[in-house]
């Protein structure tokens, strides 16, 4: 689903630098490593398994909680900061990265969405049922991540003639990894804590993209990615007390997600007036409408 504004929105601002050439062979060669590392690192996932499992016991809002640390847990948060570190090697081949100083500050949101596939890849893939489904997954992994990171090296600069067409492979990017992840975590009916943790945390990175390009505050982008991961995260659990099915819970998700994200693109730049407010809850009760005709179990 793709913001009817967006295209607009994400040309608000141009940086006041000149246009360098960027060196394409170098960032090629960067690119190349870090998803031969990335899919290497998941495969090796699906083979090594940790020697045993972490349980950490506590009480939450009066329940018992279980918190294992599992190899898969493990092996994802190492993908993440793996792809993380690859983007921030890519992105730092571009000559405005270059010349600019600020260390991490400048380039950590483009860690974002690398970091929230890398995750969804541990997940989804060891789900597949054979190994050669499994290749298949490693495969579609590594074009997924190349395909990344060529569209934010694209957007790095909203005055190249790319950026318009690599914002918009992004904003499908993140809009189809906020559907799988959805969907996986509502059929899997885990505990509200742990599915809650898990959807704000990956809708928090999936915003910080699609934010991105609105603003270059990103003390803004931060913090309003972290009211969509929170708003996210809360949603997960009252609907987990809602017995729908899997596909149905997604996609209610799926529309919180978009019009949560919509409307903090508008406000970081100042357009969110009554007439927005009103185009966004005449779609939502259009889509709820949708979802509730397509959607089994409502």
């Amino acid at each position: 689903m793709q913001n009817p504004h967006s295209i607009r929105s994400h040309t608000h601002f141009t940086p006041n630098t000149q246009h360098e050439q960027p060196n394409d062979g170098e960032f090629r060669g960067r690119v190349s490593v870090v998803v031969w590392a990335v899919v290497a690192a998941t495969a090796v996932s699906l083979f090594v398994r940790l020697p045993g499992v972490f349980v950490i016991d506590f009480n939450a809002l009066g329940s018992p909680i279980s918190l294992q640390i599992s190899d898969s847990l493990v092996m994802a948060a190492f993908l993440a900061l793996l792809s993380a570190s690859g983007t921030e090697s890519a992105i730092r081949a571009h000559p405005r990265f270059r010349r600019r100083s600020g260390g991490f500050w400048n380039t950590w949101s483009y860690w974002a969405l690398p970091a929230a596939l890398s995750i969804l890849a541990v997940v989804l893939i060891p789900q597949l049922p054979t190994r050669i489904t499994q290749a298949i997954g490693l495969l579609v992994q590594g074009v997924l991540v190349t395909v990344t990171l060529f569209a934010l090296y694209a957007t790095v600069d909203a005055g190249t003639p790319g950026f318009r067409r690599g914002r918009l492979v992004l904003n499908v990017l993140a809009y189809a990894s906020a559907l799988a992840l959805f969907l996986l975590v509502y059929q899997t009916r885990t505990r509200s804590l742990l599915s809650g943790s898990m959807v704000a945390l990956t809708a928090t990175l999936l915003a910080v993209e699609l934010l991105r390009s609105t603003t270059e505050r990103r003390e803004f982008v931060l913090s309003h990615a972290l009211v969509v991961g929170m708003v996210l995260g809360e949603s997960t659990w009252a609907l987990n007390y809602w017995p729908l099915p899997g596909l149905t819970g997604g996609l209610f998700l799926l529309l919180i997600f978009y019009l949560i994200v919509s409307l903090a693109q508008h406000g970081l730049q100042n357009h969110l007036t009554k007439r927005v407010l009103v185009e966004f809850a005449v779609f939502a009760i259009f889509a709820v409408l949708l979802i509730a005709v397509v959607g089994p179990g409502f």
